[in-house]
């Protein structure tokens, strides 16, 4: 199988990380032609005079890939290979998506197969998607536009939490509450800000351009619970672990300081799962990663369904010490094959 992937190498600051560690389950394949595909390449596409086909310059993975080898693929990517001679590709690129880059990946859609489809992708990261098709499984939500209305929703529940549809790694989630007179937010990498109006808060979150429709969340108490990441791979559950932030910060994400704990999966999540999966199969998105969090009534419900570029993989592995990697690149094979 000729499988290309998608991603910028630099953006994984440390080894044992999900891609990197993918990279090299890959590459020691020998079912598999590897190639890189460096995420700026993308744009540079070239489309021959007839027509018929596109080149892209790619790298090829050599089957001994140490992390320093992976970090500097885009600086082999001299290889021409035709779109139409691929079997499949896998968009591994870290949100937030470069401006044209989901437009340009769609253009390829009828040349070649994708992991996850870019026109579901483009489709899945609007901020009212999760509220559509999961809404039965999450705690209330609202996304909208408009401050007047953000407010009400946020006067109701008194602490809430905003989420931006285009981001990763908890960069683009802000808690917001109200203590003496003033409006507070908080983000992992941000810090705190405080505001005397909800407006300045609006603008704040939208970057001042009132046009961006943003995802609010009632927030659950129970977050110091940790994060459950629920590991799907089409339709199948490969398992689920808990991140829990060792300071107690209120964000569990191991980009932060959230250490992983092996964890079951419970019935009331099998059956979340089984209610949304379809909805995302359908648009060709086929790797999901699932995170929960726990209400007042210690229930688990649904945050985010990651759709795409998931983490879990590896660290399912270190977890189980079972081979979770080599089940997921046989099942790459599989479908690539299919």
């Amino acid at each position: 199988m000729k499988f290309i992937s998608i991603c910028d190498p630099s953006r994984y600051g440390r080894p044992p990380l999900d891609v990197p560690t993918f990279y090299q389950h890959v590459a020691q394949e020998s079912r598999v032609a590897f190639f890189h595909l460096p995420t700026d390449h993308s744009f540079t596409a070239v489309r021959t005079s007839s027509g018929q086909s596109t080149k892209l310059q790619v790298a090829p993975v050599p089957s001994d890939l140490p992390y320093d080898t992976f970090v500097n693929l885009a600086a082999q990517a001299h290889h021409t290979v035709s779109l139409d001679r691929i079997d499949l590709i896998f968009c591994r690129t870290l949100k937030p998506f470069p401006p044209g880059y989901l437009a340009q990946l769609k253009s390829w859609e009828r040349d070649v197969k994708f992991v996850n489809r870019p026109s579901g992708i483009e489709e899945q990261i609007q901020a009212d998607f999760l509220h559509r098709v999961a809404g039965a499984f999450t705690p209330e939500m609202l996304v909208t536009q408009d401050a007047a209305t953000a407010l009400a929703f946020f006067e109701q529940h008194q602490v809430v939490v905003a989420k931006w549809s285009n981001s990763c790694g908890g960069r683009g989630v802000f808690k917001i509450w109200y203590a003496n007179q003033q409006f507070h937010t908080d983000n992992l990498f941000l810090g705190s800000q405080s505001f005397d109006t909800f407006e300045q808060v609006m603008d704040y979150l939208q970057n001042n351009s009132r046009t961006e429709p943003i995802q609010f969340v009632r927030y659950l108490s129970g977050v110091d619970q940790g994060d459950k990441r629920i590991v799907v791979v089409d339709g199948e559950i490969y398992g689920a672990y808990v991140r829990r932030s060792k300071s107690g910060h209120w964000v569990n994400n191991v980009t932060g300081d959230g250490e992983c704990i092996l964890a079951e999966v419970t019935a009331a999540e099998k059956e979340a799962i089984a209610g949304t999966v379809a909805a995302y199969g359908d648009r060709g998105l086929h790797t999901l990663g699932y995170d929960f969090l726990m209400d007042e009534t210690g229930t688990w419900r649904i945050s985010e369904i990651n759709a795409g570029n998931i983490g879990g993989f590896a660290r399912l592995e270190l977890l189980t010490q079972q081979p979770v990697m080599a089940r997921f690149v046989d099942w790459l094979i599989a479908f690539g094959q299919g």
